[in-house]
């Protein structure tokens, strides 16, 4: 008898669901509204920076002040201090073409072989196997911002580890001393080369 109850009851509540609608079933279950979000493999750069932001979503994010300087139809924010980055401190940049983040990356001066490890190891617990990285895309990459800052022969030690949403992550020695980790969109994908009569 209980169990014949107990089944009218179960029958009764889910008759009263149906005809509330959706809406009402919301409500009843107080589910939250469905928004357009990121998708869960999207990445996601300290307080919740994304791809594509413009300068004023990543300001209201990044509570480091900030000097900005354009070029063109790129513009760079950059930290007026050290940010901290794992057990270290490095540089901020923020990169935009067109006022949309493309590029992010940390410098770190006079880093040492330690630190450089260290940080080698963090990447690929988060981001998977570990590959090598070309150095003429490292280049082609920051001659768009700031033309010859790199020279292809300081390029050494370089490597990179790709995110699920298509973000590739380049760790790198740029100088004798000075190491960066650079985030690169997948916006940018193959507008690294120039490839005009290929």
């Amino acid at each position: 008898m209980k169990r014949i109850i107990s089944m009218i009851a179960a029958a009764l509540v889910l008759f009263s669901l149906a005809s509330a609608g959706a809406e009402g079933m919301r409500e009843w279950l107080q589910l939250p509204e469905t928004t357009a979000t990121p998708a869960p493999n999207a990445f996601r750069f300290r307080e919740g920076i994304r791809w594509g932001m413009n300068k004023q979503q990543v300001k209201a994010l990044e509570t480091e002040p900030m000097t900005e300087r354009s070029m063109q139809n790129w513009s760079i924010m950059l930290t007026d201090g050290r940010v901290a980055v794992s057990r270290y401190t490095a540089d901020l940049v923020f990169m935009f073409r067109e006022d949309r983040l493309l590029m992010i990356s940390y410098e770190f001066p006079q880093g040492t072989q330690d630190s450089f490890q260290y940080l080698t190891g963090a990447l690929t617990s988060l981001y998977g196997e570990m590959k090598e990285a070309e150095p003429l895309k490292i280049k082609y990459l920051m001659d768009v911002i700031n033309p010859n800052r790199y020279k292809i022969e300081n390029i050494r030690q370089a490597c990179c580890w790709e995110n699920e949403d298509g973000t590739t992550i380049y760790l790198y020695y740029f100088s004798a001393a000075d190491f960066a980790i650079m985030y690169v969109s997948p916006e940018l994908g193959s507008r690294i080369y120039q490839t005009n009569g290929l």
